[in-house]
């Protein structure tokens, strides 16, 4: 009797071999044999899922960038006042570092795509979207200083992406600076403005 392949499964699981084959060749010394083999398949059973290499990536970037923006809506969910639902935030977002800096290469790539560039202005939407509604909410609770929750927002995600940054360009360098991500962004925030 034939195996049954669920499809959805199977891409799944040949993401996760292209996340990994990422993560050991890079970018440019990962191709659809590596990635076929990393799965444990034929690189012609590849074809089926994913036609060409910058397919294939382009849907490894697209679930990371929903996978981020998950996780991002997950942790600004109501979880007590502002400064709780911004601390739980900005520690979901650093623990995601080392998944970024894995994947980052790829990402630059991705902005190059077709899509690649709306699909990550989306992100960033959710992001900032999610960011503005708990400085909101810090703003009516008198936590947070007045102004455009939206700029404060920009700003907030301006920190995490150059910390990002660091972390892609130098991997492991922001260890140290993560945790001082929350007193900077609560100065940031501060009544009063930051001083």
């Amino acid at each position: 009797m034939p195996k049954i392949v669920k499809v959805e499964d199977r891409r799944r699981e040949i993401l996760a071999a292209a996340a990994a084959t990422l993560a050991r060749h890079g970018y440019h010394g990962t191709n659809l044999q590596r990635v076929a083999e990393s799965a444990g398949m034929g690189k012609s059973s590849l074809y089926h899922y994913f036609p060409t290499k910058e397919a294939l990536f382009a849907a490894l970037a697209d679930a990371f960038l929903h996978h981020e923006a998950d996780v991002f809506a997950r942790s600004a969910r109501d979880r007590g006042d502002a400064r709780t639902q911004l601390r739980f935030l900005l520690e979901a977002m650093t623990s995601l570092f080392d998944e970024w800096a894995r994947v980052g290469p790829l990402l630059l790539d991705f902005l190059q795509a077709p899509r690649g560039r709306d699909r990550v202005r989306d992100t960033f939407r959710t992001a900032r979207g999610a960011l503005a509604r708990i400085i909101r909410a810090g703003q009516r609770e008198g936590s947070f200083r007045s102004g455009s929750a939206t700029a404060l927002a920009t700003t907030v995600l301006a920190c995490l992406d150059g910390l990002f940054l660091q972390e892609l360009v130098e991997p492991g360098c922001t260890r140290g600076a993560r945790g001082d991500l929350h007193d900077s962004v609560a100065r940031l925030l501060r009544r009063g403005g930051a001083s």
